[in-house]
């Protein structure tokens, strides 16, 4: 199978969702990440970050992309037409395939770990909602939060970080930098507009969350929760707040980001998955990140290398 792939500008890319959009290009920037745009003759467009690793070599990654390619053989068939316009050294291309889209690899070499998550909730704002009772008895205990849009000051976002540092500690998740968060707010893009909503106890901040809206999609990112005096947490109350505001604002669908895989059930994600399954919406699934390796040497040491530190990294969480 033959593929036609060129170049293109950063703005010509498709409407594929936030991952594949010109201010997620622009985020990655800030960690080293350089953009390369490119379209499939008569199929769609894609973003294609890549980046230098050990100086000599490069790695390419498609965040959930290729919605438009339909099976491994497309996927390897486009992975190997992208080839010539990736930067020399390039050790393998790393593709997290878009939601819905299933495939057992053959070809492609599973990676021990994915990016980004293999199952989600999304809900769709066009209809009436359907939150379950679980939802609905949490609202009632979480009354008494007020939940503001972060209105730009400084040290309020420093008192949401500090909430975030809070939760990932207790509830063993990496962060990201206090720098890095901040940022999301400074990329000018009128396409994609950051959101931070923050929940009020007692009269402080007990947490957050950090969403992305685009005139079709809000997509929860980060988030936060902790007690103050009253005892109560505030997760149901900010996924509520939020939801409504996405679609009185005409948003077609609220993405909660991340559940448990089609075949991850009973795993360390169960909690989250109970409580984002509580507003309602559609389980969608995906299969899990996967490498096209063009230096077959270089490339299975890279992918040892990598599941490695993956292994580690999860092991100092627990």
């Amino acid at each position: 199978m033959d593929l036609s792939v060129r170049r293109i500008d950063l703005a010509q890319l498709g409407d594929g969702g936030v991952f594949q959009s010109p201010f997620w290009a622009r985020l990655k920037a800030l960690n080293g990440w350089q953009a390369l745009p490119v379209e499939v003759e008569g199929r769609g467009t894609c973003l294609v970050l890549v980046r230098r690793i050990a100086r000599v070599f490069t790695l390419a990654y498609i965040p959930l992309g290729l919605g438009f390619l339909k099976g491994e053989d497309e996927v390897a068939a486009f992975s190997r037409a992208i080839r010539p316009l990736l930067p020399g050294g390039c050790l393998l291309l790393r593709v997290d395939l878009d939601w819905g889209h299933m495939t057992t690899p053959h070809i492609l070499k599973p990676c021990s770990a994915s990016v980004q998550p293999t199952g989600t909730v999304r809900i769709d704002l066009t209809g009436e909602l359907d939150f379950k009772d679980r939802a609905r008895r949490n609202l009632r205990k979480e009354e008494g939060i007020v939940i503001r849009l972060w209105d730009g000051d400084g040290e309020t976002f420093h008192k949401w970080y500090e909430t975030y540092v809070h939760t990932a500690l207790r509830d063993h998740f990496s962060t990201r930098g206090e720098d890095y968060l901040r940022a999301i707010f400074d990329i000018a893009d009128g396409n994609v507009r950051p959101l931070l909503y923050l929940a009020y106890s007692d009269g402080e901040v007990s947490g957050g969350i950090l969403n992305l809206r685009t005139d079709r999609e809000e997509v929860y990112l980060f988030g936060s929760s902790v007690k103050h005096t009253s005892g109560v947490s505030c997760g149901y109350a900010l996924q509520t707040h939020a939801i409504l505001c996405a679609k009185a604002a005409g948003v077609a669908t609220y993405d909660l980001f991340g559940i448990e895989g089609a075949d991850e059930s009973g795993s360390h994600l169960a909690s989250l998955t109970t409580f984002k399954t509580a507003f309602g919406g559609q389980r969608v699934y995906r299969t899990g990140t996967m490498d096209y390796v063009y230096r077959p040497v270089m490339g299975r040491l890279f992918r040892f290398v990598d599941s490695l530190r993956f292994r580690q990294a999860r092991r100092s969480r627990i």
